[in-house]
């Protein structure tokens, strides 16, 4: 039976673009989404005027977001009103327990028996004693939960949720352009990517990301000044722009006089991003890792964060030590000069390293897996992980 199934979330975000597109292409249920925007949150969004979105227009619906100091969403216009309707099956909602539209949209769908679930991080293990029995209230609206992680479904077991209504949906990017890239940009030479670097045959590091204080890029960037000390031996690649860049850009003044260090500002096309991406040997990510991970092991190299989960995004879990990349001590710069020293030493072969971060990737971190999770989900099957 064909179900009708409505997604409340904050924004079209542009990384959840091939995903949309799978589910609104998905011919034995009907995807309505339901989104906002926030202006200032300098997060890409969805161009809904390509061609791959036009033909479901009808359902697509733009709604009103109402944001605390630009970062907290505490209200939808649209939410409750829709949720009242009779014409849905399931509704989605964004686990997010500060937005109240979603409390009442929750509560009045339950009362209609209505199917409810939530999609987020779930627990962080983190919380406070009041925080933890806020969320756990608020999670017991939904009848099921889309989880990033299975971190968040372990912590959730734990705390009595039945680990047969927790679905791990992992997260993803734009895989298949990624794919059809991977093959032509094995065609290129590091030599021809590198070209701003003295000597571009060394390794090459990079951190992709907006410069922002949280990102912790002092820690990176004081680590290859300690490794270059002696002798030149590793690169630096620096993608993105923010607050920090300035700072950055001075405490790195003397890789940049010599070579080793760049800052390519904010990039935003895919295949250029991923030249810099598959070409480079060890992605580094100081702070939190996030979608980071994801991006990064999509073109085949490998990735470092700290190990510290109470402080990561839940794509930290992609991270295989030692297969795919491995965690340094956080905040110890020591400990992660140390570890990127090990790793490039301790018979490195990229090709193969290559092949292993593509495997998870291969497996979860892309829509097609998520779509089957979506099913599983709806037809009420016992979730795989």
């Amino acid at each position: 039976m064909k179900e009708k199934i409505n997604i409340f979330t904050n924004i079209a975000s542009h990384y959840r673009s091939s995903l949309w597109k799978i589910l609104l292409k998905e011919e034995n249920n009907e995807f309505h989404f339901f989104y906002g925007e926030n202006k200032k949150s300098g997060i890409e969004i969805i161009d809904f005027s390509n061609q791959d979105f036009k033909q479901y227009k009808n359902q697509l619906h733009e709604i009103k977001n109402y944001w605390y100091k630009n970062k907290v969403l505490w209200w939808q216009k649209g939410v409750v009103t829709r949720c009242l309707k009779d014409d849905f099956d399931i509704v989605i909602f964004l686990g997010d327990m500060y937005c109240i539209s979603t409390w009442i949209g929750a509560i009045i769908c339950r009362l209609q028996k209505k199917r409810v679930i939530f999609w987020g991080h779930g627990l962080y293990g983190s919380e406070s004693n009041l925080k933890l029995m806020l969320r756990k209230l608020f999670y017991k609206l939904a009848d099921k939960h889309l989880l990033y992680e299975r971190r968040a479904k372990r912590l959730m077991t734990k705390q009595g949720f039945n680990s047969d209504n927790l679905y791990v949906v992992f997260n993803s990017l734009d895989y298949d352009t990624q794919k059809i890239l991977r093959v032509k940009l094995s065609k290129l030479s590091k030599k021809d990517i590198f070209r701003f670097f003295r000597d571009p045959n060394l390794p090459v590091i990079v951190f992709i990301g907006r410069l922002t204080s949280q990102k912790k890029l002092e820690i990176l960037i004081r680590a290859i000044i300690a490794i270059n000390n002696n002798n030149v031996r590793a690169n630096l690649l620096i993608i993105g722009d923010g607050s920090e860049r300035k700072n950055m850009e001075n405490l790195g003044i003397k890789g940049l006089n010599n070579g080793w260090l760049h800052f390519t500002g904010a990039l935003y096309d895919e295949e250029e991003i991923g030249k810099y991406l598959y070409h480079s040997d060890l992605c580094v990510s100081p702070g939190n890792v996030g979608l980071t991970a994801i991006h990064s092991l999509s073109y085949g190299t490998p990735v470092c964060s700290h190990n510290n989960f109470n402080n990561q995004g839940p794509e930290v879990e992609a991270i295989i030590e030692g297969f795919n990349g491995f965690l340094f001590k956080e905040n110890d710069v020591s400990d992660l000069i140390s570890k990127i020293e090990n790793w490039f030493e301790n018979n490195y072969e990229r090709e193969k390293i290559r092949s292993q971060c593509y495997q998870i990737i291969d497996k979860y971190y892309n829509p097609h897996y998520q779509l089957k999770v979506f099913n599983q989900l709806i037809k009420d099957e016992i979730p795989e992980i």
